[in-house]
């Protein structure tokens, strides 16, 4: 038997044995230490990953004039989610989930540094940035099966809604600071300069991470074989329609809806005439109306409405898209990627809630590593993002994906509305 270890609680804030209520009562959450450290760090991750997105993004289309190789760029990067997502997820399940953190975070941070070389001395190549990339993906894969889970214990099932929503709002704030500074970083000093701030913070979030405290909890998963839990963990799923129907409209999403994010440099660039600094505010909106949506879903969602804003949320985000493929000024894309967010905020936050309070605690990593797999859609996604783009020019690509989401999005809803569609509180797992 494998030890697992749990968080201690310094600050209990889920002893109530019901949801908080009153925002006060919400928010007393970030008391917990542990709670606040893990977040923070989570923020911190989240802020490098869109900072060097946008930087890597003007840089290679700056260097090729490719919005192909733009598209592959962030495919790189999504491949360990495909690759390595449900096996991190048993992984996770099987050793310590802060030590599996330490280790993917410190890996990047040795990244940040050698890239950073690598530009300053004039010796970097495509084939390094998507290596770094990928090991950037490593952690994105992590994140959902180790830190997210963590998050969940730390809050307790009665206020994982509330846990994963702040979460997913400092997530989302990060897709408005992350091309924010992108932009600016790119614009003062480089490449380089995003990979040396991407090396400060992830330093910060090492320490963060290694001054929480732990205590030895009996295993949610034994001895038995690795893959033969993985397969346990994909029956179960095909078994829940709930979960089966929040892993059908992630893959929908992240085909259909998530690769215009890799479009909106290039439509900057190419069909907006704006500098890098304006085109990472352009970018930083989605992100900015996600987090103001993810705040007002841990204010004030109740457990009975979590399915409904997980579809309307979905459903809203690929109508923004459209709206946004058919701007023409800087103003109304804005606009429209703002609407885009809240839209965002809907799915992302409901997302990880639903999908840890359907699954029982033994297998909790192991259905946050399918999500993560689920996610890894978004590199065949964006690889036809990218060649639709070259074909039919940036705009008219996200346009169609977007009418192809809708589409997708219509049927999935007609074959889970007894799932969606339910008014009773969501299950919740003692």
């Amino acid at each position: 038997m494998s030890p697992r270890c749990i968080v201690t609680a310094e600050t209990d804030s889920s002893d109530t044995g019901r949801p908080a209520s009153g925002w006060r009562a919400r928010l007393a959450l970030l008391g917990n230490p542990n709670f606040r450290r893990l977040w923070a760090a989570g923020l911190i991750y989240g802020t490098v990953r869109w900072l060097e997105v946008l930087a890597v993004a003007v840089f290679v289309f700056d260097s090729t004039g490719s919005p192909f190789i733009v598209s592959l760029m962030l495919v790189v990067r999504m491949l360990p989610m495909i690759l390595l997502g449900g096996l991190i997820g048993v992984l996770a399940e099987k050793i310590n989930r802060r030590q599996l953190l330490l280790v993917t975070f410190g890996g990047n941070a040795m990244s940040c540094a050698v890239l950073s070389l690598l530009v300053f001395t004039n010796h970097i190549e495509l084939w390094h940035l998507g290596l770094g990339a990928f090991l950037n993906g490593v952690i994105w894969s992590a994140d959902y099966a180790a830190r997210r889970t963590l998050l969940g214990e730390i809050a307790g099932n009665e206020n994982v809604g509330v846990a994963m929503s702040l979460d997913s709002a400092t997530t989302n704030v990060t897709r408005m600071l992350g091309p924010l500074l992108g932009g600016v970083i790119y614009s003062t000093i480089g490449l380089q300069g995003t990979y040396l701030v991407g090396l400060f913070l992830f330093s910060i979030a090492i320490y963060l991470i290694g001054a929480m405290t732990y205590r030895p909890g009996p295993a949610l998963v034994g001895g038995s074989k690795f893959f033969a839990d993985f397969r346990e963990g994909l029956r179960y799923i095909r078994s829940n329609r709930t979960i089966t129907m929040v892993l059908m409209v992630t893959v929908v999403l992240n085909f259909f809806g998530f690769p215009f994010v890799s479009m909106v440099p290039v439509i900057g660039n190419q069909e907006l005439g704006l500098n890098p600094v304006y085109i990472g505010v352009l970018a930083s909106a989605e992100g900015g109306g996600a987090f103001f949506g993810a705040i007002l879903a841990a204010l004030f969602v109740q457990p009975m409405h979590y399915r409904r804003l997980f579809v309307y949320g979905s459903t809203v985000f690929l109508c923004a898209i459209l709206i946004f493929a058919f701007s023409s000024g800087f103003t109304f894309s804005f606009i429209a990627l703002l609407i885009c967010g809240f839209g965002v905020a809907g799915f992302s936050t409901m997302q990880g809630t639903i999908m840890y309070l359907e699954a029982p605690p033994e297998m909790r990593g192991r259905i946050l590593g399918v999500l993560a797999f689920c996610i890894g859609a978004s590199p065949i996604g964006l690889l036809n993002a990218g060649w639709l783009a070259e074909w039919l020019g940036p705009s008219q690509a996200i346009a169609v994906l977007a009418g192809g989401g809708l589409v997708a999005m219509a049927l999935v809803c007609f074959y889970w509305r007894d799932v969606w569609s339910l008014r009773g509180r969501e299950r919740i797992f003692g």
